[in-house]
């Protein structure tokens, strides 16, 4: 009884029918949407790459201003950095979303760091190396999600769909 069983799964999974009681999920990922836990996966995914991108530029931000002679090349570094971020986490996403995400948050958490305290403290200053991190960043950032090709669902490469085509 138990190999007619699996004869019939094996069949129903040849023609693309779940072979399992859980027909509502597989009717909700052929309709184009997610299951429950893909979007779980997904929107956690989208959150650790939010607190990456907020950690990067805080870090950044206090180290963006030491110098090497004449040129602040720590702060070149730091914007080279932040494209490889977007690109990278867009690329594992699987699209543009993934690197607007952590690039987004970067910009949100430098310009924060740009401004004056009413202390007079100020974390990124007006120089060189701080126009360079800033504007650097930001454009390397855009350029970093421009490159990134607009393509898959979200989160596909958590949820081991990433070598599939979609149709």
């Amino acid at each position: 009884m138990e190999k007619d069983d699996d004869e019939a799964r094996v069949s129903l999974a040849k023609e693309g029918l779940p072979a399992d009681g859980d027909a509502g999920a597989s009717a909700l990922k052929e309709a184009g949407g997610e299951a429950p836990l893909d979007a779980f996966v997904s929107g956690a995914a989208y959150a650790v790459l939010g607190l990456l991108g907020g950690l990067f530029g805080l870090v950044g931000s206090f180290a963006q201003d030491w110098y090497t002679g004449p040129v602040p090349i720590p702060a070149i570094v730091l914007a080279g950095l932040v494209f490889v971020m977007a690109r990278l986490s867009g690329m594992g996403m699987g699209g543009r979303l993934g690197a607007t995400v952590p690039a987004l948050v970067w910009g949100i958490v430098v310009f924060v760091m740009t401004m004056r305290r009413p202390e007079g403290d100020l974390i990124v200053p007006g120089s060189l190396s701080g126009y360079v991190f800033f504007v650097g960043g930001l454009f390397a950032a855009v350029i970093g999600v421009m490159m990134v090709p607009p393509a898959g669902p979200p989160g596909a490469w958590l949820t081991a769909r990433a070598g599939r085509a979609r149709e």
